[in-house]
């Protein structure tokens, strides 16, 4: 993957973090544009052509999620080519190259009665039950984090449980 790209510096951020998951998934191709792409027992269906996958982060992001990564790996596509053209830097210049006016006093604001009349109420929620989580649910493709001793440096245990003798 290389540093000279178009994009702008979160998508170009992004699409490195991408990259880096998906160098351990394994890629069965399926025709010339699609694929499957095997990660830690769960599998994903990636389409080049159409630019979706079966985990809709592709879909949604418009920036191509690991697994469709992957895909690019094996068919030896750039990435960068499957990335929405509102990621690049051109459109971000394109989007401030017109002056961009204050909205001005509240009191000048002309709002049809319609509008003005309508009582916006917050959403009908309810809080789930019981205590809530203290630590986040991981993504099925993030590794098991390991404790680190403080004393001797070593994976696997803490101080508290550290075998070896008090130098």
């Amino acid at each position: 993957m290389s540093m000279s790209t178009e994009l702008t510096m979160w998508a170009d951020g992004e699409l490195h973090s991408r990259y880096n998951m998906s160098a351990t998934y394994l890629v069965e191709p399926i025709n010339s544009k699609e694929c499957n792409v095997n990660y830690s027992g769960i599998s994903a269906q990636v389409n080049l052509d159409t630019r979706s996958c079966t985990c809709r982060q592709f879909d949604l992001d418009h920036i191509p999620c690991a697994h469709a990564i992957a895909a690019c790996r094996f068919y030896n596509i750039s990435c960068y080519t499957l990335c929405s053209k509102y990621f690049t830097t051109k459109a971000l210049l394109s989007s401030y190259s017109e002056c961009i006016y204050p909205t001005g006093n509240e009191i000048d604001w002309v709002v049809p009665n319609h509008i003005r009349d309508k009582v916006v109420l917050p959403p009908k929620t309810r809080r789930p039950t019981g205590r809530p989580r203290k630590v986040r649910i991981s993504s099925g493709g993030e590794g098991k984090h390991t404790s680190r001793c403080s004393r001797c440096g070593q994976y696997g245990h803490n101080r508290k449980t550290c075998k070896r003798p008090i130098p």
